[in-house]
């Protein structure tokens, strides 16, 4: 008589006996069977709380952090780091002005309107240097052997003393609302000509030209008044080119042309009036189109002496001229 009990006890061993066959397959194949200890290679990791940096669902942890009372932003810019912060240059806020971005004046209810008074009084203050164009009129006294150079441009037939064209820039370096210093840089370009003199006295056929080219190197006051006139002054060295040509010789021919020059000093003075001082409309317009913030008519004085050329002639003396100067940021 088959035993039962005995069977289904066998079947149940043999059971058992796969299962436990089939785990350690799987372990053995690095496969991670539910239940079982997984090694971490790195080591052994335990999340100690949940992390902020980890987006676990709609309500994250990092959705309901708060910021504590009296906390600062981690980046700070410019505060207590001097080494760190910008100096803004006053001149900055005219740089762009006039330029109209498109459309942004369409809506009437957006249209700014600019106070173009308060603003030509700022810009006029702003200056950083200027331009001078001037004409000075050639009444220097001119020395020379049997004064033969004033009786050729200022008594010979067809003499022309046709004075002189004079650019200089000036750079401020002290600037304030009462005193202004500057150095400044110019030159010039000057003509005269006439019939030559023969040593008896007799007037000659043969034509002079003679050109100058001065350029003077100076140190400047200005006093401004109001922002309608300007008194300025400048004194320094000056040297001055002599380029004296004659129509009596072929051309190549030695003693056609002669170069000579003199070093020697100079110093001008200036009344300036703002032509742009006048109107605050033409100020901002000027400004707006040339970025010039000034525009003055100067009425001038200039003294020069010169006593070294190589041969004996001396200049010197003090003329007028009138001229232009145009101040800039």
């Amino acid at each position: 008589m088959i035993n039962v009990k005995r069977i289904f006890s066998l079947l149940l061993l043999t059971v058992l006996f796969n299962l436990y066959l089939n785990q350690a397959s799987a372990t053995d194949l690095e496969q991670v069977v539910s239940g079982s200890d997984v090694e971490d290679s790195l080591a052994t990791s335990k999340v100690v709380e949940p992390s902020p940096y980890i987006i676990q669902n709609a309500d994250g942890e990092i959705d309901n952090q708060k910021i504590k009372a009296n906390a600062k932003p981690d980046f700070m810019f410019n505060e207590n780091h001097p080494e760190v912060s910008v100096k803004e240059d006053p001149k900055n806020q005219f740089q762009d002005l006039g330029y109209t971005v498109p459309g942004s004046f369409e809506a009437k209810e957006n249209y700014i309107e600019i106070d173009k008074k308060a603003m030509a009084s700022d810009f006029r203050k702003l200056s950083s240097g200027g331009i001078n164009i001037t004409f000075i009129k050639n009444d220097f006294n001119y020395e020379s052997a049997n004064d033969v150079i004033n009786k050729t441009i200022s008594e010979g037939y067809k003499h022309v003393k046709g004075g002189a064209l004079y650019i200089r820039s000036d750079q401020y370096f002290y600037h304030t609302d009462y005193l202004n210093t500057f150095w400044s840089l110019g030159g010039g370009l000057g003509y005269n000509s006439g019939r030559g003199v023969f040593v008896t006295g007799e007037r000659s056929d043969t034509t002079f030209k003679l050109w100058e080219i001065p350029v003077d190197l100076g140190i400047g006051i200005e006093i401004p008044i109001y922002h309608l006139f300007k008194i300025s002054g400048a004194v320094g060295p000056s040297a001055t080119v002599l380029y004296q040509n004659r129509n009596d010789f072929l051309s190549g021919e030695k003693g056609r042309n002669k170069i000579q020059w003199s070093y020697g000093q100079f110093a001008n003075a200036q009344l300036k009036i703002n032509l742009a001082g006048f109107s605050s409309e033409t100020a901002y317009t000027l400004f707006t189109e040339s970025r010039i913030t000034n525009l003055f008519m100067n009425l001038e004085a200039r003294y020069q002496n010169y006593r070294n050329f190589q041969d004996d002639i001396k200049i010197s003396g003090t003329s007028f001229g009138i001229g232009f100067t145009f101040e800039y940021l």
